[in-house]
C-alpha cells in the first residue's frame, strides 16, 4: 500500500474564520462528530488533585480509570487497555496483528479513514483474502449504518459511537473480537485524547505489552473518571438526528437512517456543496458520495437549514 493516505484532519476553526472573513464565534462545526457543548462533567475541581502532583509520571497506571470503565462496560480491569484516543488503539492493535506481507480486511466503504491509515503504517495491505485481522466500524462512520458484524477473527469493531446505537459486540471479547471506545463523542472529551479497548484477558494483556507506559495525560484521566461518574443523556441528540433529518428531506435531501451522532446525506458534489456551506460558516464533512452533518442543537441546525435552502 503506498504511503499517501490523505489525512482526515480539518483546519482549525480559527483558520476557517480567516479565510472566509467571519468571527470565529460564527463558525458552526458540523464536521468532527463531537459534542456541541462543554459538558457539566469536564470541571475544572476534577483537575486539582491531579495538578498538585503534575511534576511526576502516572507511576503505577491509571488504576481508577482502569476500575471505572470497567464497570461502565461491565468488564475486568484485565479485559482493558488504555490509548490516547480510539486512533492511538487502532494503531496499536493493527501492528500488533499485522505486519509486512500480511492483508488487513476493512468492512464497509467508505468508512473511517483511519483504518487505511493504521494498516499503510503496520506495512500490511488492504485485503479481503486471508486477512491477519478485520476491522468494522460499528455504527459505521460516514454512514451511520448498524450493520451485521463480521464473522472474522480476529476482529477490531470500532464502537466510537456506541452510546447513541445501544448495542455492542463488548459479550464477544473472549471470541477473538477487540472492541475500541472513546471518550471524544458523548462524553465531550475530544480534545482530552482518552480511548480504551476491551479485549479478552490474553489479548488485553498482550496489547498492553505493547503499549507504550504512559498513553494518557494524567490530567485526561481525571476528566475521564469524571466523565464516567456521570454519563450525558443521549436522548436530545437522538430527537435532534430524526428532526434534522425530516427538515433535510424536507429540503429534497435523503439523509441515510443513522445510528450516530450524525447524518450521512448523499450528494452529487460533496466538495462544492461543502465549500459553499463553509463559506457561510458552517463546516460539515464531504466524504465519497456524499456530506457528513454532525448534531447539534435546534439553533445551530437550523442555520445550517436555511443555508441549504438558500
Amino acid at each position: 500500500m503506498a504511503g499517501n493516505v490523505l489525512s482526515y484532519d480539518a483546519p482549525s476553526t480559527e483558520e476557517i474564520a480567516q479565510r472566509v472573513g467571519l468571527p470565529v464565534a460564527e463558525i458552526i462545526r458540523f464536521d468532527g462528530n463531537t459534542s456541541p457543548h462543554l459538558l457539566p462533567s469536564t470541571r475544572a475541581e476534577a483537575l486539582a488533585e491531579e495538578l498538585a502532583r503534575i511534576h511526576t509520571y502516572p507511576h503505577g497506571g491509571y488504576p481508577r480509570l482502569e476500575e471505572a470503565i470497567a464497570r461502565y462496560a461491565g468488564v475486568s480491569r484485565e479485559n482493558i487497555v488504555l490509548g490516547a484516543g480510539a486512533d492511538d488503539l487502532i494503531l496499536l492493535v493493527t501492528r500488533a496483528f499485522a505486519g509486512p506481507g500480511d492483508r488487513v480486511a476493512i468492512a464497509n466503504d467508505p468508512t473511517y479513514p483511519m483504518f487505511q491509515i493504521a494498516v499503510w503504517v503496520a506495512g500490511a495491505e488492504i485485503g479481503d483474502e486471508d486477512p491477519a485481522l478485520t476491522i468494522c466500524c460499528r455504527p459505521n462512520n460516514p454512514t451511520g449504518e448498524l450493520g451485521e458484524l463480521p464473522r472474522a477473527r480476529p476482529l477490531v469493531v470500532d464502537e466510537a459511537y456506541f452510546e447513541y446505537a445501544g448495542d455492542t459486540a463488548a459479550d464477544l471479547i473472549e471470541d477473538g473480537v477487540i472492541v475500541l471506545r472513546t471518550f471524544s463523542k458523548v462524553f465531550g472529551l475530544a480534545g482530552a485524547r482518552v480511548g480504551y479497548a476491551l479485549a479478552g484477558r490474553d489479548v488485553a494483556a498482550e496489547l498492553n505489552q505493547r503499549q507504550h507506559p504512559a498513553p494518557l495525560s494524567t490530567l485526561s484521566a481525571a476528566l475521564a473518571i469524571a466523565a464516567l461518574q456521570s454519563p450525558p443523556h443521549v436522548q436530545p441528540i437522538l430527537e435532534e438526528r430524526e428532526r434534522l433529518a425530516e427538515r433535510l428531506r424536507g429540503l429534497g435531501f435523503a439523509p441515510l437512517p443513522s445510528h450516530a451522532n450524525f447524518l450521512y446525506v448523499p450528494v452529487d458534489e460533496p466538495q462544492g456543496l461543502a465549500d459553499q456551506l463553509l463559506s457561510q460558516g458552517l463546516a460539515v464533512r464531504p466524504v465519497r458520495g456524499g456530506i457528513r452533518i454532525t448534531i447539534r442543537n435546534e439553533q445551530d441546525d437550523e442555520r445550517l437549514i436555511a443555508v441549504l435552502g438558500d
